[in-house]
């Protein structure tokens, strides 16, 4: 049984430091998670392993962390093919759920922070259409019930 998953009943046993990186990083790689996986129980087991992960390697910096984190879990959610197989989707959480640099994207999927950026405009131009289609369909709905 890993640290993190005996938190309940052994929480002495955790470090500061360890609760506080849980704490800080939990909610955006939550999110991350869930954006790349099916479900929320499969989603915050997936968290807890990639934590674990983490927690049980050496890092240099804060930085290295948390690459290290986001590389355990993209590999546990199957996203962890080339810079080819990224969607947008997967930018977007990275960007917008977790609040990771350009950067920081850039190192973890193993892309040109140029390569990010267009596909993060992209995925920004594709919620916006699809923002405005809902939005007609919605004027339109609404419409026929005042008719």
């Amino acid at each position: 049984m890993g640290q993190i998953t005996a938190i309940n009943g052994g929480a002495s046993r955790i470090s500061v430091a360890h609760r506080q990186r849980f704490a800080r990083h939990f909610p955006g790689l939550f999110a991350y998670v869930r954006a790349m996986s099916n479900g929320y129980g499969p989603g915050v087991d997936k968290v807890v392993s990639a934590f674990e992960l983490a927690l049980s390697e050496t890092h240099a910096d804060e930085d290295a962390f948390v690459l290290s984190l986001f590389t355990n879990a993209r590999k546990l959610c199957g996203a962890d093919g080339s810079p080819h197989d990224t969607s947008e989707r997967e930018v977007l959480s990275l960007t917008f759920d977790t609040q990771l640099t350009r950067e920081q994207v850039s190192v973890l999927l193993e892309m040109p922070v140029g390569a990010v950026v267009s596909t993060l405009l992209s995925g920004l131009r594709r919620l916006q259409t699809l923002s405005l289609a809902t939005e007609a369909a919605g004027d339109a709905a609404l419409h026929g019930f005042a008719a």
